[in-house]
């Protein structure tokens, strides 16, 4: 069944028949399998195996083509006539579903994430689910970003990318979620927590707390194949609606990619995760968010954003095995950053970091390695021009980008800061949290919140752009059978904290380690 297509098929067609036995159904045409494909889902919800259902007749009336990594094409002819017999499906409302939030005329449905405690191991509190209960913002959690993911796929799994990131958010077990999940083929958008509630995405308690998480269902290594405009159409139109409603800016500084996020603590730095990747073209997405990436400010301006034309700007990318070896050259295709070099040379090495090559070597062209690559729409400090190269100040060091008349690079506005006078370099967060200190009796400290620095400073001489302002801030929730939903409480401490463009993510800096420099704008 692994190595014979026919006998694959056939594999499958065998458990379809078993499913149908079980479910007590003999279909006699393609429209009666609808209750049989519900349960096939293996969905442990109704809505979810629905869901399901749903997604398959659609492809069946709408037809589908694709072809294989390995070259095969593949084709389904379109039924447009074709209507699931759902007679025999009992569509049960789900206790407390909530219609879903979206803006009208989007195609748009709610299928819950997990929130179970009783199918979890109870041994450990944190174990309850993947999202927190929550009443953003009235709680005190104002909600300033969205962060645009990519749901990547489950090699051994047959299902689809979107369908795959559904059912993981269905199981208690699984320890993630997203607000929104987005569909590549038609744009249909899945709600699975409402935006009130805190889902884990992000990877970074700060940046949960604080935002909204939609995933885009694809892979960021073939990008160019899965973000189709039906999907760009149908998230921008998700993102206005939810920037207007919770008065989110609509600029890179708050449209946030996951790879623009750090993770919270030194331990597995370098592991951040990197989508949606080179392939999101981040100045068409701009563009249908109505916030078009240019030029903000006059060239007196020492703040810079990335601004490189996606279709015609085609950097050499490779991708490599696990292991990092046996790299091959990606096919040519627009992309959203540019490389950053040690001097303005393109012979020059590329520029390196420690958590992503600890050994000290050079940056690379791997679609994944983020440490030499300056992405659309993204702003920095400038540091110096000379001839057709800029160079910014990016993660304690000068990186240069080649810039010919200031055709991959803008001039832009912001705040910008430096380290107080007389410190040789100051201390990055990966989070903005509480002292130990600010938290109250009732809640049991974690030594795991601990005020640590991150790998990463801010060395003397240097500038970066202040990003956003945030309080000290950690929201305790834990799931409490007895006094459902349990302890939720915002923990909240004095410290001010600096959001800032540091490299490739934003980190934290304290306001008391810095000093603001004359606007720019």
């Amino acid at each position: 069944m692994k190595n014979d297509p026919t006998q694959n098929i056939r594999g499958a067609a065998a458990l379809l028949a078993k499913q149908a036995r079980v479910s007590g159904v003999l279909p006699r045409s393609t429209s009666d399998w609808y209750q049989v494909l519900a349960a096939y889902s293996g969905a442990p919800t109704v809505a979810g195996g629905e869901a399901f259902a749903d997604d398959v007749f659609t492809t069946l009336r709408a037809g589908a083509t694709y072809t294989t990594s390995d070259g095969q094409p593949v084709w389904l002819p379109a039924d447009p006539t074709l209507t699931p017999n759902t007679a025999k499906t009992t569509r049960t409302p789900v206790a407390g579903v909530p219609s879903p939030e979206c803006p009208a005329g989007l195609d748009c449905r709610f299928v819950p994430a997990a929130y179970d405690w009783s199918s979890t191991d109870h041994s450990d509190p944190n174990n309850y689910g993947n999202y927190d209960p929550a009443e953003r913002p009235s709680d005190g959690n104002k909600i300033t970003s969205i962060v645009i993911h990519d749901t990547e796929s489950a090699a051994a799994s047959t299902a689809s990318p979107y369908d795959q990131a559904i059912a993981a958010f269905q199981s208690p077990a699984y320890g993630a979620s997203s607000h929104y999940v987005i569909r590549s083929s038609d744009g249909q958008v899945t709600q699975m927590v409402p935006t009130k509630d805190i889902a884990w995405h992000a990877g970074n308690w700060t940046t949960n707390e604080h935002s909204i998480g939609i995933e885009h269902e694809g892979i960021a290594a073939q990008g160019g194949t899965w973000y189709t405009e039906q999907m760009y159409q149908a998230s921008a139109k998700l993102v206005r609606y939810l920037a207007a409603k919770y008065n989110i800016p609509l600029d890179r500084r708050h449209i946030l990619g996951h790879e623009d996020v750090s993770r919270e603590r030194t331990a597995n730095f370098g592991a951040a995760h990197w989508d949606p990747g080179p392939y999101w073209d981040w100045a068409h997405y701009m563009d249908l968010l109505g916030a078009p990436i240019k030029a903000t400010a006059s060239a007196a301006s020492q703040v810079v954003t990335i601004d490189p034309q996606y279709s015609g700007n085609q950097p050499l990318m490779t991708t490599c095995d696990s292991a990092g070896q046996n790299c091959a050259a990606l096919p040519a295709h627009g992309a959203n950053f540019v490389y950053l070099h040690t001097a303005p040379s393109a012979d020059a090495p590329l520029i390196t970091d420690p958590v992503v090559h600890p050994d000290g070597t050079a940056g690379t062209t791997r679609i994944d390695d983020w440490s030499d690559k300056a992405v659309a729409g993204r702003s920095y400090a400038l540091a110096c021009q000379q001839g057709d190269w800029t160079a910014i100040w990016y993660g304690g060091q000068k990186a240069w980008l080649f810039n010919p008349n200031w055709s991959v690079a803008v001039h832009s506005h912001g705040l910008l800061l430096s380290p107080v006078p007389g410190s040789a370099s100051i201390p990055l967060y990966g989070r903005a949290f509480p002292e130990q200190s600010e938290y109250p009796s009732t809640i049991p400290f974690d030594p795991v919140w601990t005020v640590a620095a991150i790998p990463w400073t801010m060395p003397a001489g240097q500038t970066y752009l202040a990003t956003g302002v945030f309080r000290a801030e950690n929201y305790y929730a834990r799931f409490d059978p007895a006094t459902v939903p349990g302890n939720h409480t915002l923990v909240t401490g004095d410290t001010t904290y600096f959001q800032i463009s540091y490299n490739h993510r934003v980190v934290y800096v304290k306001a008391s380690d810095v000093q603001t420099l004359p606007y720019n704008g």
